[in-house]
């Protein structure tokens, strides 16, 4: 499955009508969400693709520059009330499980072929500075493009803390980044980050 989900509180018909057009070549479902009341608009896009598929094989280079655009001036419009943004990425692995039995019908074949969340990476902008907003959203991009390198580096750690001892590789796996406004890079949220607002998204 290849499918955009939009989920979006306080953004005007305009301006869900430009991301709607955007990837109008995707399957979209838009959600209307609960305000967080410290935020003029929350947006939060999740993409969900197969996990052999790179995300910008996913989502051209082109419309991903094209979303920056809006969601900048999105923010811009809400001024010193901020956006609450949020990117999520979901990689799906599809599982075949083979049937001895060939007698069986094919749609119980088919009902054995599960998709399953591989990992999923989600990249939280909150901050109401509009320089400080911008730069966070416009380096998203590198972190996306390193994303591979970031979780096998992350593999090799968790495996080397529980003594070398191998771990599933389709064990399903989640990171979540958040902007550091100093050293203007995108960092991986652990319990020692400071941020109050990040919530794992249902």
């Amino acid at each position: 499955m290849f499918q955009i989900i939009i989920n979006q509180a306080g953004l005007s018909l305009g301006e869900t009508e430009a991301i709607n057009s955007l990837f109008s070549d995707y399957y979209i479902t838009e959600n209307i969400i609960d305000y967080d009341y410290e935020f003029a608009s929350i947006l939060e896009i999740q993409f969900i693709k197969d996990k052999t598929l790179e995300f910008f094989d996913f989502i051209s280079i082109e419309k991903w520059s094209i979303l920056i655009e809006i969601i900048k001036n999105i923010k811009k419009r809400r001024g010193r009330k901020g956006l609450k943004l949020k990117i999520i990425i979901i990689d799906l692995d599809k599982l075949n499980y083979k049937n001895n039995n060939e007698d069986e019908e094919e749609e119980e074949e088919e009902d054995d072929n599960q998709e399953i969340i591989f990992r999923e990476t989600s990249f939280l902008l909150d901050h109401k500075n509009d320089l400080d907003f911008i730069k966070g959203l416009e380096r998203i991009e590198i972190t996306i493009e390193n994303i591979s390198e970031i979780y096998e580096f992350q593999k090799l750690k968790e495996e080397k803390e529980t003594d070398n001892k191998k771990i599933n590789e389709n064990i399903e796996s989640s990171i979540i980044f958040t902007f550091n406004e100093i050293n203007r890079k995108w960092i991986r949220f652990t319990d020692k980050t400071s941020s109050s607002s990040i919530k794992k998204s249902k």
